[in-house]
């Protein structure tokens, strides 16, 4: 099965995710999820419902529409975590503040499949730069892939520096659970990380597509 590691509404703004609506009441969906099998997986399909403060199923103002058919294609192999997976205006509806994921349907390369529903959908914590994608809204963009060179490059290649990293994923998850869509921890955080790409920018550390090195 999968492994669901974050169902988040909000909208994109420049470079950055945030919670709510955007200014036109649009409502986006990002999700975050792991295979968690031996096998490579085909197409992915989400079905999600969106509720108010009050926990009543809502509808999109423009189509009438409530569940949301999501899909994604891979192939996505054994033990890969996707990220960056966004539907942009899902609903647009300013009273939404809270989504239900309802069913997850898996196809394989195999021909197999699997239907996930209720307490059988898995949730739990895939590996990866936890503040930073809190920040920035996603695990594959520029700043993200500088910081990600700099801890298996520079980080990982010392003690000192493979201690932090140990600390840091002990902590940061929780972090982030608690705190990572809040406005305040994202601008607590922003500034310090823009600088600290700025400088390794500086330094040569590059900026493009990059793919994690096991350490």
């Amino acid at each position: 099965m999968i492994i669901l590691g974050d169902l988040q509404l909000g909208h994109k703004d420049l470079d950055t995710w945030k919670p709510g609506p955007n200014s036109a009441g649009g409502v986006s969906v990002q999700i975050i999820f792991q295979n968690d099998t031996q096998k490579t997986i085909k197409y992915v399909y989400f079905d999600v419902v969106p509720y108010n403060a009050v926990k009543d199923a809502q509808r999109c103002t423009i189509s009438g529409k409530t569940k949301a058919e999501l899909s994604f294609t891979g192939p996505i192999e054994p033990g890969a975590v996707c990220r960056n997976i966004y539907w942009e205006n899902i609903w647009y509806n300013r009273t939404i503040t809270t989504l239900d994921l309802v069913m997850v349907e898996v196809l394989y390369m195999d021909g197999s499949s699997e239907k996930l529903t209720g307490a059988n959908i898995k949730y739990g914590d895939p590996p990866g730069c936890y503040i930073a994608t809190a920040v920035y809204g996603s695990y594959d963009c520029p700043q993200v892939w500088t910081l990600r060179r700099f801890r298996d490059h520079t980080l990982a290649a010392s003690w000192y520096g493979r201690t932090f990293l140990h600390a840091y994923y002990a902590v940061s998850p929780t972090l982030v659970k608690w705190f990572g869509r809040t406005a305040w921890f994202q601008k607590l955080w922003r500034g310090p990380l823009d600088r600290l790409v700025a400088r390794l920018r500086d330094e040569g550390v590059a900026d493009t597509p990059y793919q994690d090195r096991e350490w």
